[in-house]
């Protein structure tokens, strides 16, 4: 079986599978994910208009996230009612990390153990899509 790293082309060792996040305002949600949870703007792509297009932020650690703004009949989260997607990062200061979420007025859950070793807490961001920041502990798991 060949290595899958190999047909990954450049870059094979880092994150292959990148979530792409439409929001009917790129540019706010750009805004509010760098001031609330601390990723750096990598790059951003505005309209003619001056709206933004696009947006690649990047996570501590190394994670990407693209950011896009959707066309007319977009419906998100937030219109349907419910989470529609569920988007894990690990964290290394899983408390301090809420904590400046809490700072920014996200509306953080407690910090919850489990499953064994782990600590994790989420949150919505302003249009409905689910954070969940996670911290490997210790212990068995």
């Amino acid at each position: 079986m060949a290595d899958r790293r190999a047909a990954a082309g450049p870059g094979a060792g880092s994150q292959v599978v990148t979530p792409y996040l439409l929001y009917a305002d790129a540019g706010a949600a750009m805004d509010w994910l760098v001031r609330t949870f601390g990723f750096t703007t990598a790059a951003r792509d505005a309209r003619a208009d001056g709206t933004d297009r696009h947006g690649e932020l990047h996570v501590d650690g190394g994670g990407v996230i693209m950011v896009g703004s959707a066309g007319p009949d977009f419906r998100g989260p937030g219109q349907l009612g419910g989470v529609t997607q569920l988007v894990r990062i690990t964290v290394t200061d899983l408390k301090g990390h809420r904590d400046r979420t809490k700072a920014a007025h996200g509306v953080a859950s407690e910090l919850e153990d489990g499953p064994p070793g782990w600590q994790s807490y989420s949150v919505p961001d302003p249009e409905g899509h689910q954070w969940y920041f996670t911290q490997f502990t210790g212990g068995n798991g």
